[in-house]
């Protein structure tokens, strides 16, 4: 049985990710308190504007007029997160008259994790699914009679909404989507988490939606447990440990010098970064810390290969002690301690600053099973309650010394900087305070590189801050973009 709503059409559906961007003329953002460019250009008009949000004001009934910033310390969120103010301003304030209200909360596929910045829609016609290989995608435009809202810090979200039968109710966080044929009636209806949950697998017949990842099997890092924790995979809990039990994942293993501990593999790295067909199979690639075992399959050729998946559409995650895989493909965006070829540094904790505003919201609203797990251990493990002032992170083995602006032209005679978005920064290792998690924008694509290990170093039960940290920007990282612009030069 369906549920019940209003007008989100599929020309929107790159609302993937609620965080889109306005595009002003010159490629600049607009001002973060006029709405303005800053070099004094007027406005975007209603036509341009497009799907944005905060996670912190619930909006529908019309376009937004979005004053979207991308720097750290600002009141709006930053990269390609969004940033809006209430809706109504860019249709003066006017929409379709609604007369339901739906609500619910948006939970990460282990129905546990709140998801903040959620775009949550309904719509007539059903909705275009995510693509099965890499794509470009980019933020496309609302009308003022799309109904749509996005989910607060802690998940919630109340969307204002007209009543009718055999609507289609849309949550997505980036390329994670379920669509729902729901009947909506007047008045209020609270949502069953079935239908607000993102989903844990790909299967496009039920309207459920997942990026196809690919991970690089390492010796260090186990990046497979933190997703089997998220919910992708099913998890086992024994002698206080928590470990993804093989065969449950819905994503694909690449040998990366971790052996297969039980799990089937596709191949070797090596393999899969010397074939672009097999790459174009997956919408994110992991690298955690390992060995270098497969390291010598980096040439003119394999770099290529991976800048043309990232430049098509591609994530590419990069941890600590398999920084080559950031250092040689991406050299501009970033310097290393250490390089070239020689930053695998030694461990180090770090007291770590939380620079985006929308991260830090979230860590916050989390519940308080997740802020603490050292009730379900025997060890000690950092906790989110220092925020706001820090939060820990344990197991870094590499240092960014520096990231670099990556400047690109926007096609109109302006130059814009694509490159990395400081997260969190924190001294330690011998290092005054520098950059611990960015992300940076190649193309249709975007790269991130840690200092640390996505989980720390020895096994536990539940997820730590830094995982869930990971968790945050892979989602983040998945959003669409607007005024794609080609890949730096070079």
């Amino acid at each position: 049985m369906p549920t019940r709503v209003h007008v989100l059409t599929t020309t929107a559906l790159c609302l993937a990710s609620w965080s889109c961007t306005t595009s002003t003329t010159g490629g600049a953002e607009p001002s973060p308190t006029t709405g303005q460019d800053p070099t004094g250009a007027p406005p975007v008009s209603t036509t341009e504007n497009m799907v944005t949000g905060s996670a912190t004001t619930a909006t529908t009934g019309g376009a937004v007029d979005s004053t979207t910033s991308e720097e750290p310390g600002d009141t709006q969120p930053l990269f390609d997160v969004g940033g809006g103010q209430d809706l109504g301003s860019g249709c003066g304030g006017s929409g379709p008259p609604t007369n339901a209200t739906l609500t619910g909360t948006v939970w990460a596929p282990n129905g546990e994790i709140p998801v903040s910045g959620a775009l949550v829609y309904t719509t007539s016609s059903l909705p275009t699914g995510i693509p099965d290989q890499v794509y470009c995608e980019e933020c496309e435009a609302l009308t003022c009679d799309d109904l749509f809202t996005l989910s607060e810090a802690d998940g919630s979200f109340a969307l204002q909404t007209i009543a009718a039968d055999a609507q289609y109710l849309v949550v997505r966080k980036g390329q994670f989507m379920r669509v729902t044929q729901i009947d909506i009636a007047e008045g209020p209806a609270p949502l069953d988490a079935s239908v607000t949950s993102l989903p844990s697998q790909r299967d496009p017949a039920a309207g459920e939606y997942i990026p196809n990842i690919a991970v690089g099997y390492g010796s260090f890092d186990r990046i497979e447990d933190t997703l089997g924790k998220f919910g992708l995979g099913t998890t086992a809990i024994s002698n206080m440990q928590e470990t993804l039990t093989p065969g449950t994942e819905p994503f694909d293993i690449w040998d990366n010098g971790g052996g297969n501990d039980g799990f089937t593999q596709q191949g070797t790295f090596a393999d899969l970064i010397n074939d672009p067909v097999r790459m174009a199979d997956y919408h994110i690639i992991f690298v955690p810390c390992s060995s270098d075992t497969y390291l010598s399959a980096l040439n003119m050729a394999t770099i290529a290969n991976i800048r043309d998946w990232v430049a098509a559409g591609g994530r590419w995650y990069v941890a600590d002690w398999a920084n080559e895989w950031m250092e040689q493909v991406f050299p501009d965006y970033q310097t290393l301690d250490g390089e070239p070829n020689n930053a695998d540094g030694s461990v180090y904790d770090s007291d770590a600053t939380v620079l985006d505003p929308g991260m830090l919201a979230w860590l916050q609203a989390l519940p308080p099973a997740l802020k603490d797990i050292n009730p379900l251990n025997d060890e000690s493990h950092p906790t989110l309650l220092d925020l706001p002032a820090f939060v820990t992170t344990v197991d870094n083995w590499s240092v960014v010394e520096q990231v670099h602006p990556i400047l690109v032209d926007d096609g109109m005679g302006a130059m814009v900087d694509v490159g990395h978005t400081v997260w969190l920064e924190g001294a330690g290792g011998g290092f005054g305070v520098h950059p611990l998690t960015v992300t940076g924008q190649f193309g249709c694509g975007k790269i991130q590189f840690t200092s640390y290990h996505g989980a720390e170093f020895f096994d536990y039960v539940g997820l730590s801050p830094q995982e869930l940290i990971l968790i945050y920007t892979i989602l983040e990282i998945g959003v669409c973009q607007n005024n794609i612009l080609p890949p730096p030069q070079g």
